[in-house]
Formats: structure tokens, sequence, C-alpha cells
């Protein structure tokens, strides 16, 4: 596959200083373990140096399908990663979209130019019924991800950690396999929806072991998101569909499932979009998910309550690492104070972008950061 970049090139591009990501992944340790550190953690990337921006970028389509490409285009997003010279800790995957892992079930997803993958087809009842674990195979598109992940680590060696294709967490997977006709089934026949969830489960945990063995990452390691590094916990679960929920249906059909995959991995990380307080209830509940981030829907960012839930991170003793918006009224210092003060106690890691805050560079916001105080 030809790029019309000589990727050899790559490692002489990256200009990651690994001494400072030495340091951020033993102070993001330590805060994931509700230990101290100096001063809070702090989340924040910078643009391309003017030896980096030789690396080309291509769309989703191309990406979707040339590994070399996906790798060009990871490794951009790792250098302004790199280049905040942050708490932020580079890492690269084959982004392949939220459906990849039914590809382990036979199912694609279509992938797009102008957007990522997704996933249009589904499998009826009557096929979920008859098929087992033993089902789930490596094929497809999630092959071809695992070749991906082979294809960086040739390249680059370890001078960039990978990190497992986009992973959902079980209701999300079994949302993806039925399709819209889940949200009846869960009235209309329990039995099978507990069938569908065992099945996603062990997709869970088989595809989560091929892909850490492809990345050659220990089962309760984890780097993540281009920015997490934890030894606490090894994998992040998504509960995007769960969020639609009831409580009634959240503790039944989806949390005792996402626990039992955290549980394969020495804990984990959440993720779900938008707010919904019962599930952010039984996630923060619930011993075997150490850290929580919102997805903030555009428009609606000022929906969900900031101080009504980092209160509940300070109850349960949790991390939320999360970008939050300026409250209206808000200048820049008392947005940065505000955010300070609860990652001072512990309970939040933020994303900050240098020009929400009034900052021309990331040095300069992250040398106020420093300048408010430890904790």
């Amino acid at each position: 596959m030809d790029c019309g970049f000589n990727l050899k090139e790559l490692p002489n591009l990256l200009d990651f200083d690994y001494g400072h990501i030495e340091k951020s992944r033993e102070r993001q340790c330590r805060a994931w373990r509700f230990e101290k550190n100096d001063w809070p953690l702090i989340f924040v990337g910078a643009p391309l140096n003017e030896r980096q921006k030789a690396i080309p970028e291509f769309n989703c389509g191309d990406t979707f399908f040339d590994k070399s490409k996906m790798l060009c285009s990871q490794v951009r997003m790792a250098c302004c990663a790199s280049n905040g010279r942050s708490d932020t800790v580079p890492s690269i995957r084959a982004n392949l979209g939220t459906g990849i892992l039914l590809a382990c079930l036979g199912l694609e997803q279509e992938a797009f130019p102008d957007k990522m993958p997704w996933l249009k087809e589904h499998m009826g009842k009557e096929e979920i019924s008859r098929i087992s674990p033993d089902d789930i195979k490596i094929r497809g598109s999630f092959e071809r991800g695992l070749d991906m992940m082979r294809h960086f680590r040739e390249i680059l060696g370890d001078k960039v950690p990978i990190y497992v294709m986009d992973t959902q967490g079980p209701f999300d997977l079994a949302h993806l396999l039925l399709g819209d006709q889940l949200f009846l089934e869960m009235y209309d026949d329990p039995p099978f929806v507990h069938h569908l969830m065992e099945i996603c489960l062990a997709l869970g945990i088989k595809t989560h072991k091929w892909m850490k063995e492809a990345a050659c990452e220990s089962i309760s390691l984890m780097h993540h998101s281009n920015a997490l590094f934890s030894d606490s916990f090894g994998i992040r679960i998504c509960e995007d569909t769960t969020a639609l929920l009831g409580e009634e249906q959240i503790r039944e059909f989806a949390i005792p499932y996402s626990v039992r995959l955290a549980r394969e991995f020495g804990n984990a990380w959440v993720h779900y979009c938008g707010c919904n307080d019962a599930l952010t209830d039984a996630i923060l509940e619930a011993p075997e998910f150490k850290v929580l981030n919102f997805g903030h829907i555009p428009g609606h960012e000022h929906e969900i309550d900031f101080y009504k839930n980092i209160e509940k991170f300070e109850r349960q003793r949790k991390v939320n690492w999360n970008w939050w918006p300026k409250m209206p009224n808000e200048n820049e210092g008392e947005y940065l104070r505000r955010l300070h003060h609860y990652a001072g106690k512990g309970v939040l890691a933020p994303c900050i972008s240098p020009s929400e805050t009034g900052f021309n560079s990331a040095s300069e916001l992250l040398k106020c950061w420093k300048d408010l105080g430890g904790v």
C-alpha cells in the first residue's frame, strides 16, 4: 500500500519527550488510585510542529481500508497530544468505528469519507437465539484491524503505545447486533435478552484479549484515547445506548454484564454520551469502575449539572475525566480556578483548551495551572 509518504520517517518526526511521558504515566496511575500528586492532573494538547506537518492526513474512508494511511492519521493526533506536555500519554489505534467488534460475528460496517464507519445491518432474533460464544471468530474487518495494529508496531516499535479498537460495552454491542428491537425485547422476552447479553459479554472478553495480544499490552494495564494510562484498570467500557434506559433496565440488563467484563481486565473506566442520573449512580456505585467520562452533546453542554455530578464523584471517591464548558458569565480565570479546585480534591481530571481559557499556548496554561497550587 502506498500512502505517498515514507513511513520509515515517522519515528524521526515524533519529537516525543519520553522522560516527560513516563512521569505522566506515574502521575496518572497515582491519580486513578486517589493518591496525591504535586499538582492536579490536567490534559492539554498543542498543534503539530513544523516537522510533524509533513505527516499526511487522510479521510475516514481512506484509513478504514489502508493501514499505512491509518498509521499516518493516528500519529498526527499522537503528536498533538505529546506536544501539549501535560499529563497526556499519547497512543494510537486502528480507528475502525463503534461496530468493529461485530465483524467477529460476520456483520460489517459501511465506510464513509466524511464520517466514521457505521453498522447498518443487524441479526434477527432467531439467528441470535442459535448462536453461542463459539461463533465469535477473528474475521473480516476486525482481522484487518489486528493486522493494522501489528503494522503499527512493525513501523514504530515501542515508540508509540497502541490501544484497542473502538470497544463498546455489552449493552451497546447488543443494540448494534439486534438493532432497535432490543428495546421491545427487554419487556417481551427478557430471557432472550439475557442470552443476547451473554453473547455480547463473551464478544467483549474475546476481542479485548485478541487486541491486547496484538498491542503487546497486559490484561490489567491500559493505554487509551490518545491520553490515558492506567495500571489499575485494563479497559474502557462505553454505555452510550445504556444512557437511553430507565434505572430498572440499567440494573438488570446492562451494569451486571459490564461489571463482569471489567473484572476480566482488572477493572475499567467508563464513557457515555449525554447524561442519565440513574446510569451515573450505578456506575459510580460499582467498585469495578474507577473513572467516568461524560460526552457532552454539542449545543447541550450546560444540561449536565457540574456541581451536582462532581459531588457524586467526591462521595464515591471516583474520578471524572472530562472536558467541561465555562459557566454562563464565568470568565477564564474563574473557570480555571473552579476546575483546579475539584482537580485538587482528586475527583476531576480536566481536559482544557488553551484558547478557551484565554492563553496563547499550552505552556502558558500549564504554568498558570501549576501556579494555582498543589493538592
